[in-house]
């Protein structure tokens, strides 16, 4: 995609550009910013990863939903191919929430083994406040500006969908979708969402947060929310999983909850998306380091950062037929 374009969709997109070390953080400024760049602050990340985990295996949803992400060490072995190329990586987790919460349970297949109390847990709220602040003190204006990694799993691909989507000014270099899913998020959030925005007195967002999981439609097809991969995110990355999970031994397993539809751009196109479907990953293993699934995803980012640590807006394979998926899917 040429520079002209990414230019012409104004504060949708922030073109990659080079002249920087390390080369691949450069982005330019928003498009409002005029005067002398200059370096981010010292001590300021490289890269801000912001994750939210899904749903808890519960009844009191959201109120005891937690960060399993980072209990898992999920977080930890997507920043490794970022940390493998010396750069520093600022991790911030989130739960399947509105806001920060205190669980009253704790589950043990979340959490881990011998957790007894639940540490306290952010929210979508802060996690969107970490984003404005970033682009305000990392971002506009600077010559190294801080590079912005969302990842999310089941119900949080929803969060993190709708977290772009409310901040077209901010530039997402790459959005990782393990799979994400719709089932029950209204059920669990619109009240909770509602009650926020009538106490708050105003609607903070640009659109109905609660009705994140409402259908548009894409060409012929209508496509859920957490589906659409807007302008401002460069490279999309996306895990499914399948019905049938086909077990080592031989023989199927039922597998629920799955992602059934590939993402897709609002224009129609699949441009920087990768979309790998496993039929050996149930929907809570592909959260799991040193199984198939985060190994494609780190697979499929490592040509993305080769080409923005070269400069370039996106390595050549992503013209060609298939795009970068260099992974193998079992």
């Amino acid at each position: 995609m040429t520079s002209s374009r990414w230019r012409g969709l104004a504060c949708w997109f922030m073109l990659l550009t080079t002249g920087c070390a390390p080369a691949f953080l450069t982005v330019s400024p928003s498009v409002a910013f005029q005067g002398a760049l200059t370096p981010r602050p010292e001590g300021s990340p490289d890269i801000l990863m912001v994750t939210f985990s899904g749903r808890c295996p519960c009844f009191n949803v959201p109120g005891d939903n937690v960060d399993y992400l980072t209990a898992r060490g999920t977080s930890d072995d997507l920043a490794a191919p970022f940390r493998a190329r010396g750069l520093s990586v600022l991790i911030v987790g989130a739960s399947g929430h509105l806001t920060a919460h205190v669980p009253l349970a704790v589950h043990n297949e979340q959490l881990g083994s011998g957790v007894t109390v639940a540490p306290p847990q952010e929210g979508f709220v802060q996690m969107e406040a970490r984003l404005v602040a970033a682009q305000r003190d990392w971002i506009v204006g600077r010559s190294n500006p801080t590079r912005i990694v969302l990842v999310g799993h089941s119900h949080g691909v929803v969060w993190t969908h709708a977290l772009a989507r409310a901040h077209p000014d901010i530039p997402i270099s790459a959005l990782i979708d393990l799979d994400g899913i719709c089932d029950l998020w209204e059920l669990d959030n619109r009240r909770l969402i509602q009650d926020y925005v009538k106490q708050a007195g105003q609607n903070p967002w640009p659109f109905d947060l609660s009705n994140s999981c409402a259908s548009v439609r894409v060409g012929h097809v209508r496509y859920d929310l957490k589906d659409v991969v807007y302008p401002n995110v460069a490279l999309n990355v996306e895990i499914q999983t399948q019905p049938l999970v086909v077990l080592p031994g031989g023989g199927t397993d039922l597998n629920f909850p799955f992602d059934r539809l590939a993402n897709i751009r609002p224009d129609g196109s699949h441009a920087g998306i990768q979309t790998r479907r496993f039929s050996s990953e149930t929907h809570t293993s592909v959260t799991l380091p040193g199984l198939p699934a985060l190994m494609a995803v780190k697979s499929m980012l490592s040509p993305w950062l080769d080409a923005w640590q070269a400069g370039l807006n996106m390595p050549a394979c992503a013209e060609q037929a298939g795009g970068c998926s260099t992974a193998t899917t079992p």
